[in-house]
C-alpha cells in the first residue's frame, strides 16, 4: 500500500506508513467482509499463546523434547533474555533428520536468526502477509521494547477466518 502522504510502499495490511507514521486508513471498500474483516481487526483477537522460549546454548535434542512435552511447533530462542530466533518442527525435518549426530549441537546453529515479529496492534492481514512473504507459519508477537509476549500460528488466522466466514454466512441466510 502506497503511502498518499511520502510515496512508502508498504505492505498491504499495515494501519500506519512506516515510514512517517502516517495513518493508512483508506482500503479498498469493495473487498468482501472477509477481506473487510482481516483488515479491520488486530492480531490481538488471535489471542496470541504463551511463547515457550529456550536459551540459545540449550541442546538440539532438549529443543526437539521442549516441542514434544509442550506439543507444539516452534519455540523462541532467546541470549541473555533477548529474542534471537525460531526453531520450529520443520527445522528440525529439514536440518537435523538427516543426520542425528547433529542432536547434541546448540539449537543456535539449526534456528531461523532474527525472526521478524509482529506487534498485537497490527493487523491481521498484516500479519498474514508477513507470513506468506516470508514463509512462516509461526510468528512471535512482541511488545513496543522488543519482548516476546506471544506467538501467533497460521492456524490462528485460519481458525479466525473459518469463524468470520461463518458468521457471515449465517448473516447472509
Amino acid at each position: 500500500m502506497i503511502c498518499p502522504d511520502c510515496g512508502y510502499d508498504n505492505i498491504d495490511g499495515v494501519v500506519d506508513c512506516e515510514a512517517c507514521g502516517q495513518p493508512l486508513v483508506d482500503f479498498d471498500p469493495s473487498g468482501g467482509e472477509l477481506e473487510r474483516s482481516i483488515t479491520r481487526h488486530l492480531v490481538d483477537v488471535l489471542c496470541p499463546k504463551t511463547p515457550v522460549s529456550i536459551e540459545s546454548t540449550c541442546t538440539t535434542r532438549e529443543a526437539i523434547q521442549t516441542l514434544v512435552d509442550n506439543k507444539i511447533g516452534c519455540l523462541l530462542v532467546v541470549q541473555s533474555g533477548t529474542l534471537i530466533g525460531v526453531f520450529s518442527e520443520r527445522d528440525v525435518l529439514n536440518k537435523i533428520s538427516t543426520d542425528l549426530n547433529r542432536l547434541d549441537q546448540p539449537v543456535m546453529d539449526f534456528m531461523t536468526s532474527s525472526p521478524q515479529t509482529i506487534t498485537k496492534h497490527e493487523t491481521i492481514a498484516y500479519a498474514l502477509h508477513a507470513m506468506d512473504l516470508g514463509g512462516y507459519r509461526h510468528q512471535p508477537v512482541v511488545d513496543e521494547t522488543g519482548q516476546p509476549t506471544g506467538i501467533i500460528s497460521i492456524r490462528d488466522i485460519l481458525r479466525f477466518l473459518c469463524i468470520r466466514f461463518g458468521e457471515i454466512r449465517s448473516k447472509a441466510s
